[in-house]
């Protein structure tokens, strides 16, 4: 077997792609980047939650998603706040969790975004038949499954 042929290089090869001609023209239409719209539709799907679950359900790490949202809490985006039980230390305070939710701003700019990517997505799916589409969508939760990842709601 090739490496070409091997199914991580495989699946990598296609995501970039669908990454780059897919995703990325209509995000840049509406000034967000892939990781902003990972983040913003997480948010807005499920706000508020903590930032643990925000990184966790993203797929990216603790880093890219403390940027990415400190970028978009600038942009009025997003909105964090810690949570303290009444009497912490400050040294508690570094442990306390994190809420992450939409503003009214992000909402609107996630409701403007998810058509046009809902669009996007269907016109390639439209390229396989019903029954491919049911195997494809299959076919992916088993290897996710044998791979050790969440099938959950993830986005893109």
């Amino acid at each position: 077997m090739n490496t070409e042929d091997f199914l991580t290089f495989r699946v990598t090869r296609l995501s970039n792609a669908m990454r780059t001609n897919l995703t990325k023209p209509y995000l840049a239409q509406f000034g967000l980047s892939l990781p902003e719209w990972r983040l913003l539709a997480l948010v807005a799907r499920f706000s508020p939650l903590r930032f643990s679950e925000a990184t966790l359900r993203s797929g990216m790490d603790k880093g890219q998603v403390s940027r990415t949202l400190r970028v978009m809490a600038e942009r009025g985006l997003t909105k964090m706040k810690t949570i303290r039980p009444a009497g912490s230390r400050a040294r508690e305070a570094l442990a306390a969790p994190v809420m992450v939710s939409v503003t009214a701003k992000g909402q609107a700019l996630y409701k403007s975004v998810l058509p046009v990517a809902r669009k996007r997505q269907a016109e390639i799916l439209l390229t396989l038949s019903e029954s491919e589409r049911k195997a494809f969508y299959s076919i992916l939760d088993k290897l996710f499954a044998v791979a050790g990842g969440d099938t959950e709601d993830e986005v893109e």
